[in-house]
């Protein structure tokens, strides 16, 4: 039975939010595993510049490994995977593969649901391609920050809708019988009801039993999305018989790194619940040491090994 929130928003404008999960250079903590880093991926054969990802999968794995799909931020109409290259490959440890997304942005050309349908193209296509890249299709997890929350958010509660715009799109033309069904979904400041003349895109429309749960993450002081959305979704949730869980932090949209940090071992604990996956030894204590240190991140660069020394911060 499908479910609502009952409420509604009158004007949203949500920003950019930057989720970074520090991770230390000092010896006893690098990483255990190295990334193999593909650049401009394109998930959509003849599509624009922005349906590309970036790929990072840990080197040398003996068998194939759970992926985690990140949809960025940006009000659905900027952000960029780019921002995002230096980040996560440090938070599963060599547990999983790591993939970040561009999508066409939100407007009279490029309407809302071509966003979700770009989301729901790059699931095929890692799916699709899951030998080529070591991945196993069927321990699949999105991640999203703020529009991209809503964005992962939808596209994971719509497994059974093949896409949302028009059937001619590029998008919607590829690898269509691979399912966009995911195992895990993660949101940090999640808006679940989208701008103004996309109402039929409230996430709350799709719940159904047998949805992937939700781990959320939001402030009580969100200057740009309520808190109170983030309740009344985790409570539509519930009711639906979809399990979610729902962690009110301090601060605002846009969280600072020791918030962030913090929460960094809680993440990894449910993407490998969901995965039912155990992860590499000292995983999560070299979490929770990064954490409770509040290290900053790492920089890695485009198809280059791990740095054995150096540190550098991501602002936007």
């Amino acid at each position: 039975m499908k479910t609502r929130i009952r409420s509604h928003i009158a004007a949203l404008t949500v920003g950019w939010t930057i989720l970074a999960f520090a991770t230390s250079t000092l010896a006893q903590t690098q990483f255990p595993t190295s990334y193999t880093f593909s650049d401009n991926v394109a998930y959509v054969s003849g599509g624009t510049s922005r349906q590309v990802m970036d790929i990072y999968r840990p080197t040398g794995a003996t068998s194939a490994t759970p992926v985690l799909l990140f949809v960025h931020g940006g009000g659905w109409n900027s952000g960029s995977a780019e921002s995002y290259m230096d980040l996560w490959t440090g938070l599963g440890q060599g547990s999983f593969a790591i993939a970040t997304m561009n999508y066409r942005y939100n407007s009279v050309v490029e309407p809302l649901a071509a966003q979700v349908d770009d989301v729901k193209a790059a699931i095929r296509f890692i799916k699709a391609n899951a030998g080529t890249y070591n991945i196993d299709a069927t321990r699949f997890g999105v991640m999203g920050q703020s529009a991209g929350g809503h964005l992962a958010g939808i596209a994971a509660l719509s497994s059974d809708i093949a896409y949302f715009g028009s059937s001619s799109d590029l998008a919607n033309t590829q690898n269509t019988s691979v399912s966009t069904a995911v195992q895990a979904v993660v949101t940090w400041a999640m808006p679940p009801i989208p701008p103004s003349g996309s109402s039929s895109l409230s996430l709350a429309t799709y719940i159904s039993s047998g949805d992937p749960s939700f781990r959320m993450f939001h402030s009580v002081n969100d200057e740009l999305v309520n808190i109170s959305f983030a309740r009344a979704f985790r409570d539509s949730m519930v009711s639906g018989g979809v399990g979610a869980t729902l962690t009110e932090l301090t601060g605002g949209h846009f969280a600072d790194d020791a918030t962030r940090n913090a929460n960094a071992p809680t993440i990894v604990s449910y993407l490998n619940q969901q995965f039912a996956a155990v992860p590499e030894p000292g995983t999560m204590a070299l979490l929770g040491a990064t954490a409770a240190a509040g290290w900053a991140v790492r920089r890695l660069r485009m198809g280059a090994q791990r740095r054995s020394e150096g540190q550098s911060s991501i602002t936007r």
